[in-house]
């Protein structure tokens, strides 16, 4: 097993970041070139690195975003062909890859290889597997022959947004969750800026968009408050306004709203601090503010509070 260090994570990840970048900045043949390399330097099978399960996901979302997917499928048929091998003596943690395949082949309308895939899918993960993915897809694993001919004969490719509900694969979950508990113990040390760096890691596990993801919230407060308390007040500005936009569209979050209030008067910002600290205290109240006085002291000289 290839177990990435910290630092080779966080080099991963950074690179995967930058892929998105380019990508969004229409630079597609860049941001492919970067993905590549990327995928160059870890070895097959991904079953077998830290960062593999990610690799595949990222390809994956990098060709569909650009409606290349028959590019992805060489990479996922390389793996489920191991996999397929692994299966029949040991246990192997990659099973969604062959839910990958079959949705990569079903929107290839290829759907006899689709079926193929979905069917190995159910037999390691049964219904559970499919539990966020589209409906056809579990159905074509466990339709029987006739009505499987009657649905190719009618078969009406899904709609772009029909995935909606989606949710983290189990490793990508796992991966996240394990950076975040780090990234809590390292906040109870005190060790704020290698808080900020698992929280960071935990952030880039979501996929793209990352806005459409609940963990978002958490996970940019946690990040906007490890960077606060290292001292770094625009780099937690910039994810603190990421988690207030996320809470404000349900409901305002008192302890993010601090947090960025104190970003703010720590740039010089008072305008802003001011209109930040006063929600919080209108949500909250002083005791919000125990644990430096300071900005309460600030908000209560411009504020009759």
């Amino acid at each position: 097993m290839l177990v990435y260090s910290a630092e080779e994570e966080e080099a991963f990840f950074d690179q995967i970041d930058q892929v998105y970048v380019l990508a969004e900045s229409d630079d597609t043949e860049a941001a492919e070139a970067l993905l590549l390399e990327i995928e160059g330097q870890i070895p097959d099978p991904k079953e077998y690195c830290s960062v593999g399960v990610i690799m595949l996901d990222s390809i994956y979302a990098f060709y569909e975003q650009t409606g290349q997917l028959e590019k992805a499928l060489p990479f996922f048929l390389k793996e489920t062909e191991f996999l397929q091998e692994k299966i029949k003596t040991d246990q192997v943690k990659g099973t969604v890859h062959f839910l990958t395949t079959g949705a990569i082949y079903y929107a290839l309308q290829d759907l006899d290889q689709a079926r193929v895939y979905f069917r190995i899918a159910y037999e390691l993960g049964k219904k559970k597997i499919f539990a966020d993915s589209h409906p056809d897809f579990l159905f074509i694993a466990l339709a029987a022959d006739e009505d499987f001919e009657d649905f190719k004969r009618n078969f009406v490719p899904a709609e772009e947004g029909d995935d909606e509900g989606e949710e983290l694969t189990d490793e990508q979950q796992d991966l996240m969750d394990d950076y975040c508990e780090k990234g809590n113990a390292e906040m109870d040390e005190e060790h704020y800026a290698a808080a900020a760096d698992w929280f960071a890691k935990a952030y880039a596990v979501l996929p793209e968009p990352k806005e459409d993801w609940e963990a978002t919230g958490y996970i940019t407060a946690s990040l906007g408050d490890a960077l606060f308390s290292a001292g770094k007040f625009a780099e937690a500005k910039e994810q603190l306004l990421i988690a207030n936009e996320f809470y404000t569209a349900e409901e305002a979050n008192p302890f993010v709203l601090l947090r960025l209030g104190e970003a703010c008067f720590e740039l010089g910002d008072e305008k802003q601090a001011l209109e930040f600290l006063l929600r919080a205290y209108e949500l909250e109240g002083a005791q919000l503010f125990e644990d430096d006085k300071k900005y309460l002291k600030f908000l209560k000289k411009h504020h009759d509070i």
